[in-house]
């Protein structure tokens, strides 16, 4: 006898499948905190935490996505859910834009603090006197890690990414890897502690607050890796091309991340199809090198650089398929991915192949400028001896080559 579900199975079964499907797509991004402080509000974009508030006389700004938050250095500050703390305790990444007022004073950008002390703290901080944005987690006096690192005030817009995986803290400055430390064990926050920006408890003693603007806040419960970092950065005001050779008659375009600029101009103007935008592209008749300057609406004036090396047919052979012989993918942003250094002479990249010493396929791909940033299957690979395997056209002919390369951590 077919037995009769009664109406409650079928939306509690409705109910665990959107349960699933939610939890699959939160799994899938794994973002749980977007501030973008459009409309000028904090809201979080995920819907998953409490939204931020937005404290003083914080006024609207363009920014990299939408609007922005400017605050004044005087009363304005950001302050997080203090729900935010369990992340922390596990692996997790911290990422945000920021434009900064030059000052000589030490500035609070960023706390998350009980007391103005070395116990149970996360903090980021600009020392005006050196120049220097420091990141800094203690939870006492003899545990605790930092880095730092130089800002380059020649840009407008700056970009701090922080990572935990495990024990590993890594500090990316400007969508460049600046250090790995190891901490002695896990850190934590303190349970009364505040989160937010300009509003440390150390203001009233030797800091001061933020005044700037900051954009696109986000917080993941997962470590990003160097590859996924630059796939996400939005190079303010950059070109995100880089240096490459193409064959005479050929074409290029030149893309950049937008920045507010109240003007865009590219040099040379020659050989460009539009000069006054972020995106265009170029047919250089030689060797060029192109630069693009912004002046944001605050005035601030950046620029950036790209070369593109013209050569003939008769330059080329195509049996001579470049690729280097050594790969050290250790975050330090040099080096960090193994790809074919003469794309230009593909035609059609058939298939690109990495196999290890047991014949394991580690990485493959048909995008000719796509590279291996040496993992499989989410982990770093061992060092040690790998295989590569490319198949492409040439000219209208079909080419293949096999050699090996080194693996050096």
């Amino acid at each position: 006898m077919q037995k009769i579900r009664h109406k409650s199975y079928y939306v509690r079964l409705v109910l665990i499948l959107a349960g699933i499907i939610f939890l699959g797509i939160r799994y899938a991004s794994a973002q749980i905190v977007h501030y973008s402080f459009d409309a000028c509000d904090g809201m979080d974009e995920v819907l998953i935490q409490t939204d931020a508030d937005l404290q003083g006389n914080i006024t609207c700004e363009c920014g990299l996505v939408g609007q922005s938050a400017s605050l004044d250095g005087v009363n304005d500050r950001i302050v997080f859910p203090s729900s935010l703390k369990d992340v922390f305790e596990q692996d997790f990444s911290l990422e945000f834009y920021f434009q900064l007022e030059p000052s000589t004073e030490t500035i609070d950008i960023l706390s998350f603090s009980t007391d103005c002390s070395l116990d149970s703290t996360f903090t980021i901080r600009y020392f005006g006197n050196s120049n220097e944005i420091a990141v800094s987690l203690s939870e006492n006096i003899n545990d605790r890690i930092s880095a730092q690192a130089t800002l380059n005030l020649d840009n407008c817009w700056h970009h701090i990414l922080w990572v935990k995986s495990g024990l590993e803290y890594s500090f990316y400055l400007d969508n460049q890897f600046i250090s790995t430390t190891v901490a002695p064990k896990g850190l934590s926050i303190g349970d009364n502690a505040l989160f937010g920006i300009s509003n440390s408890p150390c203001l009233a003693l030797n800091e001061e607050r933020f005044t700037g603007i900051i954009d696109e806040f986000k917080i993941y419960d997962r470590p990003i890796s160097l590859l996924e970092a630059n796939n996400i950065y939005l190079f303010p005001g950059e070109i995100q091309n880089r240096d490459t050779t193409i064959f005479a008659g050929n074409s290029v375009d030149l893309v950049a991340g937008t920045n507010c600029a109240a003007s865009v101009s590219w040099t040379p103007t020659t050989d460009l199809t539009v000069t006054n935008d972020f995106q265009t592209t170029a047919t250089p008749a030689e060797s060029t090198t192109y630069t693009l300057s912004t002046l944001a609406q605050d005035g601030c004036t950046q620029t950036d650089t790209v070369r593109i090396n013209v050569i003939s047919d008769e330059d080329i052979s195509c049996e001579n398929l470049l690729l280097p012989t050594a790969f050290t993918p250790n975050g330090d942003g040099l080096n960090d991915l193994y790809r074919i250094s003469n794309t230009f002479i593909i035609e059609t990249l058939e298939s690109f192949e990495i196999l290890d010493r047991w014949g394991t396929r580690v990485f493959l791909t048909s995008e000719v400028n796509a590279g291996w940033d040496g993992t499989f299957n989410g982990n770093p690979v061992n060092p040690g001896h790998y295989v590569y395997k490319v198949n492409y056209t040439c000219r209208s002919g079909e080419f293949s080559k096999l050699g090996g390369f080194t693996v050096l951590r």
